[in-house]
């Protein structure tokens, strides 16, 4: 989901017969000079399987999903981390520290309890 150096170097290191999911490049969304990826080679020799996908494709499963993952959560079937930033005043921050990669885990600002 990063794309350019990070791809490049993710395919530099991949199994034989490798499957790479691609919903996002963000490291590619805002500049004036794309980064060529210089090893694609590695998709040939490796047998890699690169496939794009965007979330609106799978809207009519959400109801679903929202079911089984929901259930999962309260089962503690899926173990997460989130990286919480405090307050309105901290989102700035914490945003381009997401961009950046220094959170571990799902980005959070804390503004209220509900």
């Amino acid at each position: 989901n990063v794309g350019g150096e990070t791809l490049e170097a993710a395919l530099e290191v991949m199994n034989d017969k490798g499957r790479v999911i691609a919903c996002g490049m963000i490291s590619q969304y805002n500049t004036q000079q794309p980064y060529g990826i210089r090893n694609l080679h590695h998709i040939v020799s490796k047998r890699i399987v690169m496939q794009g996908f965007i979330a609106s494709d799978f809207a009519g499963e959400s109801a679903a999903f929202a079911k089984d993952v929901g259930s999962w959560l309260v089962n503690k079937e899926i173990i997460y981390r989130e990286d919480i930033a405090e307050g309105i005043e901290a989102s700035p921050e914490a945003f381009i520290g997401m961009l950046k990669g220094k959170n571990f885990g799902k980005a959070v600002v804390h503004i209220a309890d509900l």
